[in-house]
């Protein structure tokens, strides 16, 4: 599972991906040093894409946060997924008229009437996807010391 967004919405990123982890899913967020190289690269616009395509697998899951729906390398990113089969799921504001991303994805989350209750949703959605897959695999027994 793989998780990508700008500003605020990679911050989410990072927290969503640690929120994963915690119940025993893979899940990845584009670090600082790759993003930058890639970025160098490629171009920003590039720069989550090209990470995929190097990365995921088919039947993978990419989450994409964006505030708007229209970060272009949020976009990118999406069309490189499709490529590679994987799920796409969509969490982004509800106040732009036509965002890509609800385009794109194949689950739309829209909500939010603004920048910042989008990326509060985003925590949300997050929290929810967690809990939802807390329950679909139970934790694992403790491990004697």
């Amino acid at each position: 599972m793989f998780v990508v967004g700008n500003g605020g919405s990679w911050a989410n990123s990072g927290h969503i991906v640690n929120d994963l982890v915690s119940v025993g899913i893979r899940a990845f967020c584009c670090d600082p040093a790759t993003l930058t190289a890639f970025a160098n690269d490629y171009g920003y616009e590039k720069a989550f894409g090209r990470w995929l395509s190097i990365v995921a697998d088919h039947g993978d899951v990419l989450i994409a946060l964006s505030g708007s729906g229209n970060s272009k390398n949020i976009s990118y990113a999406c069309r490189i997924a499709k490529v590679h089969f994987m799920t796409i799921i969509g969490i982004t504001g509800a106040y732009e008229p036509h965002p890509k991303l609800a385009q794109q994805a194949h689950h739309v989350i829209r909500r939010g009437k603004d920048m910042q209750e989008a990326e509060d949703y985003q925590l949300i959605w997050g929290h929810q996807i967690m809990r939802a897959l807390r329950y679909v695999r139970p934790e694992r027994p403790k491990q004697p010391s």
